[in-house]
């Protein structure tokens, strides 16, 4: 799927599936996963007080999200293509014009 780390191919070399018709479809899906998988987890512990680290741990903990956060980029930029693609198809966009009547 990936030409290199992060830039996707054009098209798949199977089926001929453009991956990405309008550049910028994945900005949604990868903020919303960013915000489940990492962010908000970490608000509710604080905010309810389950969670009371002390500097040291937060330092720690920031540095360890961000390498997290890098090292699987390639895997949330996929699971966004997976849902951008489910919601293309979903809707309709990926489906084959069908052939129009031809009058005889």
């Amino acid at each position: 799927m990936y030409q290199r780390w992060m830039k996707l191919h054009e098209r798949c070399r199977v089926c001929d599936l453009q991956y990405l018709p309008n550049q910028g479809d994945l900005w949604g899906p990868l903020l919303f996963f960013d915000r489940i998988l990492f962010i908000i987890p970490v608000i509710v512990l604080a905010y309810f007080g389950l969670w009371n680290p002390d500097r040291a741990f937060i330092t720690y903990f920031a540095l360890l999200a961000i390498v997290i956060l890098v090292v699987t980029l390639p895997n949330r930029n996929g699971m966004s293509l997976a849902l951008d693609y489910l919601i293309r198809r979903n809707s309709g966009d990926l489906c084959e014009p069908e052939p129009e009547d031809e009058a005889e």
